[in-house]
């Protein structure tokens, strides 16, 4: 890789990590896409799971204090773990093409709810029998496609919650989810040594970056910031369009 390719990567991370830490979703969402201009997808994807797992082993550790905020979450937690494990045999029965659609009209369906009911918020009774089977889609679309945050981004975002719990939340559920993820592709023998390094030195844009972001946090009005989470989850979707365009 050149000087070039080696900055332009070290940027995308970083810029992914601003907005990691400042919304809790965003590094593999700008980073990936990046680095796989320069390394391939599959080896892009190997890579970043290393910054993503230690971004959000930060952020989790950072807002601990606000576990108590998500009702339920243990079990969602461990619902999380088993659809992330089952998302090999997803895999075996369904082609790519159809899980990026399925994702593609998830999302669509939220943006389209949001639009004609703002006030939308997941809560009571359909919060405590929706929220473990949305656990268990997050963990299977990691493990079949290698993407939670379509699910997770809209799911926790339905709570209508505090900006620091909201990033806490999508944090903590992709730690568990991802970070099976993680054991699952080396087990695969994808994380090779020389991956390994890279995911490393990959860890020095999300160190430097993250923290700035979530400075930011603190500056957005509960207005703002879900705009943001909004506009995220709307590159998420356009991104699941094109992806498909090009397959």
């Amino acid at each position: 890789m050149s000087f070039e390719s080696f900055l332009i990567v070290f940027v995308a991370i970083g810029l992914g990590a601003f907005a990691k830490g400042a919304t809790g979703i965003g590094l593999p969402l700008i980073g990936i896409p990046i680095m796989a201009g320069f390394l391939g997808v599959e080896h892009a994807i190997v890579v970043m799971t290393i910054p993503v797992a230690a971004s959000n082993i930060w952020l989790v550790w950072s807002y601990r204090k606000l576990v108590t905020a998500i009702p339920g979450l243990p079990f969602m937690l461990v619902m999380g773990v088993i659809g992330t494990l089952s998302g090999t045999y997803v895999l075996a029965t369904l082609d790519d093409r159809t899980l990026i659609y399925m994702l593609a009209i998830w999302i669509g369906l939220y943006l389209v709810n949001l639009t004609f009911n703002p006030n939308f918020r997941l809560e009571g009774k359909t919060a405590r029998y929706a929220s473990p089977v949305l656990a268990t889609c997050a963990g299977i679309s990691q493990g079949a496609t290698g993407m939670s945050g379509p699910v997770i981004a809209t799911w926790i975002h339905s709570y209508k919650l505090e900006s620091k719990t909201f990033v806490f939340g999508v944090s903590i559920m992709f730690l568990a989810i991802s970070g099976t993820h993680v054991l699952a592709v080396s087990g695969a023998g994808l994380m090779s040594e020389a991956r390994l390094y890279e995911g490393l030195l990959a860890l020095i844009p999300t160190a430097l970056f993250l923290p700035l972001g979530m400075r930011m946090t603190n500056l957005f009005s509960t207005k703002i910031f879900n705009r943001i989470i909004i506009f995220l989850i709307v590159i998420m979707e356009i991104k699941l369009i094109w992806r498909d365009i090009l397959s």
